[in-house]
């Protein structure tokens, strides 16, 4: 059973710093690391879990935050055009 995982990164340029996140469909948490991985290149998701790690994207560096399930929803503002993820 596929399920929805958001994964949120920080980006940092010079001394700006913004955050990031991708919303990814797989059926683990491990296999979802995995696709955000080949996203951007790395070779090894298991790099994300050394507290130094940063890759490029782009001009800035990245580095991994953290991994949360979620639910998707139709978003009620929009009268359900629209899609929002909620952490369960």
């Amino acid at each position: 059973m596929l399920k929805y995982f958001e994964i949120q990164y920080v980006l940092r340029y010079y001394n700006e710093k913004e955050y990031a996140s991708e919303i990814i469909k797989a059926t683990s948490e491990s296999k979802a690391l995995k696709m955000f991985a080949n996203m951007f290149g790395i070779k090894n998701p298991k790099l994300f879990n050394e507290p130094m790690f940063t890759w490029e994207d782009g001009q800035w560096m990245a580095s991994f935050k953290c991994i949360n399930e979620v639910e998707e929803m139709a978003c009620p503002n929009c009268k359900g055009i629209g899609t929002i993820y909620f952490n369960k």
